[in-house]
């Protein structure tokens, strides 16, 4: 009743819209990209922020596609601590500030690694954003009118899916998109 845009997604698209709006975000550089790096609590208190988010942190990739997180114990950097990038070298992830490196996707120690941000990025550019706009039934204007008034209010902004999108037998997915979207502007 408030909105000033309405988007009509056709049943249990939502995720695309949120796919097709990662999109437009990553690909434009709206994100929190200081939020995102932040890889620990004293990182984020260091930069100004409450929380801070798993982004940077380094996924092993396995031959069916992403699987753990990798651990410092793995490349012998320290035991069973998360692992990021920090200006291209790992940093295993502790107590001090630790702000990572967003994008990576190679080789360490012969272990095949990508960021949970490159993932993210990688999903959502799988599709132009025409093709979301195709799947979810929103055209391409209204996704990144959407997506860039979202990224328009920093942190002040939100996407709330009470009910609607997770009452899909995909629901939980659905819900999944829509809270990568707080955490791409740093709302968490």
């Amino acid at each position: 009743a408030k909105a000033w845009k309405w988007l009509p997604v056709q049943p249990g698209t939502d995720a695309a819209l949120a796919l097709g709006m990662s999109r437009w975000i990553i690909e434009n550089r709206r994100y929190d990209a200081g939020y995102l790096a932040a890889a620990n609590k004293a990182a984020a208190k260091a930069v100004g922020e409450s929380t801070w988010s798993n982004a940077s942190f380094l996924v092993r990739i396995e031959s069916d596609g992403p699987g753990k997180l990798l651990r410092a114990s793995e490349l012998g950097i320290g035991g069973d601590q998360f692992v990021v990038l920090q200006n291209g070298k790992p940093a295993a992830v502790g107590k001090a500030p630790l702000m990572g490196d967003l994008e990576f996707s190679g080789d360490l120690n012969g272990i095949d690694v990508k960021t949970a941000f490159t993932l993210l990025k990688e999903e959502a550019f799988s599709r132009s954003l025409r093709e979301w706009s195709d799947l979810c039934g929103i055209p391409t204007g209204d996704i990144a009118d959407v997506a860039r008034e979202f990224t328009s209010h920093g942190k002040k902004a939100c996407a709330e899916f009470y009910r609607g999108p997770v009452q899909h037998t995909n629901g939980y997915y659905n819900a999944q998109t829509l809270i990568t979207l707080n955490i791409l502007i740093g709302n968490t």
